[in-house]
Parts: C-alpha cells; structure tokens; sequence
C-alpha cells in the first residue's frame, strides 16, 4: 500500500477514515468551528428526539380525550332524551365493574363499598353465624349439615352434623333458591334464626342465636396405620396457618407416621398464608416463583427448618385451585407426597386488591403463581400421580361428604399408597 493512500469507509457503516499520512496542524479558529458545529448538530438531534416523544404523548392524550369525550356525551344524552328516572350513582357503578369484565379475566373484578367490606369481613377469619358447613342434597333440596363448629351457636342449639336443614326462617330450601336462602343465616350478632331441620325422618324446629367465630380452614383425625388424615378447606385467611400448624403438632404427638392432606374443593387463599403452610412441610429451597407480566421472576423460599420428612399423600379434584394447586405441585416436584383423585382446576394467577378512596376496591390479575419447578400450571391443572387417578362420578361426588372415610375411594387409594395394602 502507498504510504499517502487513504482507506475510507462509508460512514454510514458507522466506521472512520483512516489514513497513514501524519495528522495536519488543525487551527484554533477550525477547532472552535467544528466543536460549534457538533453542538449544533446535538442539540438539533436532541430538539428532534424530544419533540417526537412530545408529539406521541400528545396524540396519546387526544384519544384519552376522544374517549371521555365520548362518555360526557353519552351520558349527557342519558340525562337530556331519556324519559324516566334513573340512579345516577349506580349507572356509574355498573359502568366501573363493565370495565372490568370487558377484560375477559374472570378474577379481576370491581367491588362497590359494600361488597368491599363484605369482602375484608369474609377474609379476616371471623364471621357471625351460627357454624355450621353445609353442602346441597339433591334428593331432599336442602342444606346437609356437613359440619358443626365445636363451641357455636349452631351446637349449642342441638345441631348435629347428618342433619338436613330445609327452611330457613319461612323459606323452603329449592334448588332454585339455595344460595340465597342460606344467606338468611347471616344477621346481627346476638339475634336468633329459625331453621327447620330434617334428621332421621323426623322433623324438628331448631332456633340458634347468631354469634361471633373464629373460621375452622383445617381439621385433623388420626386414621389406622398412624395416618394422620389433615383436611384444608382453603388458605384464604391468616388464622388457617395457625390451625395447620396446630394439626401437625398434634399428629406428631399422637405418633403418626404418615400424612395424607386433602386439598379437595379447596379454591386456594393467600401467598402470605400458603407460603407459611409449606414451609412447615418443605426442605430447603424455593417455594413459588411469581412471574411479573414482563417475564421477570422472583421467589420466595423454604428455609428448610421444619421439614416435614415422612411419607405423604395429597388429595385433589377439579375444584382445587391456585394456592392450593401450589400445595400440590410443591409436594410433587420435591418429590414428598403421591397425588391422588382428579385433575386440578388450572389457575395459577394471583391477582391484588387496591381499594379506593371512596370505599370501593378494585382485584385484578398481575401475576404468575408457579411452584418450584417454576413450570406454570395455569390453563392446564395438575394430574395425579400414575396409577393414582381416581374419578367420582357426580353421584358420587355429592355424595362424598355423606360418606364414613371407609367409603371415600379417593381417600382410601391414598391410604393404599401410604401403607401399601
């Protein structure tokens, strides 16, 4: 090469010229020129950038403005042409909660005041009631008493559990008609509530008076074997940690040696609540990863201190759901417990409550809920354990809680897996 050829490159590859000529003496007066000339062209590229970006904003807020421009005039139509009264206050309720359903997310959803404090109530793990659980009885059309709260109301006015309740206060129980006629067991404190019960062909009248009480989440019976059979309702309140807690100690001190945890029907709960529950049962590692909608994840984890290291077996159906799932799908990946019965549900979302100023509250879906896999199960639930599905037909489903344990076969094919009979 010819020590004075240049060798350019086209910059718009981004590259430079390069020369093997010595430099030249540049002068002040050309220095100064090309510094002014770079800032120029800065400031110009900066002046660009920062205009098109105030642009996009502007267009941005005229649709805003398109759309509440649109509401104004719909709602000025409503007020000017419509020829009857109508409840200013409730079309805007019912226009919050259409936002929300419009997302198509069955879990996000919009909560007035009152349903809002219902809400909190309902999830503070104390009601007033008179503690009793019940499920629908196709062949009477009533309430079967499937549980009764130790030390309620319902108790002490002689309820037992197998009873039928038929009517509640004046009102027969119907298909129909059952879920709102058992909200006619709700009331005030210290005030009372008629039910007509059916028990053994007889029929009875039964008053209970209407209390304060704690949520019952998690109930324990030592079975033959030195099984301990641990059933949880669901994670939802803070007190079910406490009540599991207390079930593990107790199983551990009537000498059980096996554990068999029936998340069926469970809806799931809380992350506070369920990550506690693991922990009691998890060696060291990680318990849930919680993936954000822009893919970045973090976990919460086990510390290992109170592993659990016993042979374990859970119970599931399609109605067990989201926190619960994750109970299953933690047991499974560390390989602890045998999942027995049906597929789950398939809802491994979490959503958040924000309330809001005027009392009302909003709960919409912002995350991933994986187990420690970190596999989501979302959309897609979680099977059994090969060779431990067992499907109840829907007789046998609701019939389920009317059966002795020695007639559950979920219940009784977990059993097999823990004891091998």
């Amino acid at each position: 090469m010819n020590p004075n050829e240049q060798v350019e490159v086209d910059i718009r590859d981004e590259k430079l010229l390069f020369t093997n000529k010595q430099p030249k003496k540049v002068s002040l007066a050309g220095a100064v020129f090309f510094a002014l000339l770079l800032a120029v062209g800065v400031f110009i590229g900066a002046y660009v950038t920062v205009t098109s970006q105030v642009n996009a904003k502007l267009r941005e807020m005229d649709q805003v403005y398109a759309k509440y421009a649109k509401m104004e005039t719909l709602l000025n139509y409503i007020d000017e042409n419509y020829i009857r009264e109508y409840d200013n206050a409730l079309l805007w309720e019912a226009v919050y909660a259409a936002m929300f359903e419009s997302i198509g997310d069955p879990y996000s959803l919009y909560m007035t005041a009152e349903e809002y404090a219902a809400y909190v109530e309902d999830h503070s793990g104390n009601y007033v009631g008179i503690g009793i659980s019940v499920i629908y009885d196709p062949e009477t059309e009533g309430a079967f008493v499937h549980r009764v709260v130790t030390d309620s109301p319902a108790q002490k006015a002689g309820i037992l559990p197998g009873d039928i309740v038929t009517a509640i206060e004046q009102t027969v129980l119907t298909e129909e008609n059952y879920s709102e006629a058992l909200n006619l067991v709700a009331g005030e404190e210290g005030t009372s509530v008629k039910l007509t019960i059916l028990r053994d062909g007889e029929t009875l009248q039964i008053e209970a008076v209407r209390g304060k009480m704690k949520t019952e989440n998690v109930f324990y019976q030592k079975l033959e074997g030195d099984v301990a059979y641990i059933e949880i309702l669901s994670f939802s309140e803070a007190i079910t940690y406490d009540q599991f807690s207390a079930a593990l100690e107790q199983a551990k001190t009537d000498g059980c040696k096996a554990y068999i945890f029936d998340v069926r029907d469970n809806p799931g709960g809380s992350l506070d609540v369920i990550c506690k529950c693991l922990d009691l049962l998890l060696p060291e590692g990680d318990i849930i990863h919680i993936v954000s909608a822009d893919g970045k994840s973090e976990s919460q984890k086990s510390d290992g201190e109170h592993f659990l290291d016993a042979p374990m077996a859970v119970l599931c159906n399609g109605n067990t759901a989201s926190a619960a799932e994750l109970f299953t799908a933690d047991l499974r990946d560390y390989q602890l417990a045998t999942i027995v019965g049906e597929k789950t549900f398939g809802k491994g979302t979490m959503q958040s409550v924000v309330p809001m100023k005027d009392g009302s509250a909003i709960k919409i879906t912002h995350r991933y809920y994986n187990p420690a896999s970190n596999v989501s199960y979302d959309g897609i639930g979680i099977q059994p354990t090969e060779g431990y599905e067992v499907i109840l037909t829907e007789e046998e489903r609701l019939k389920l809680y009317r059966l002795p344990l020695s007639e559950d076969k979920q219940l009784q094919k977990a059993l097999e897996s823990l004891l091998g009979n």
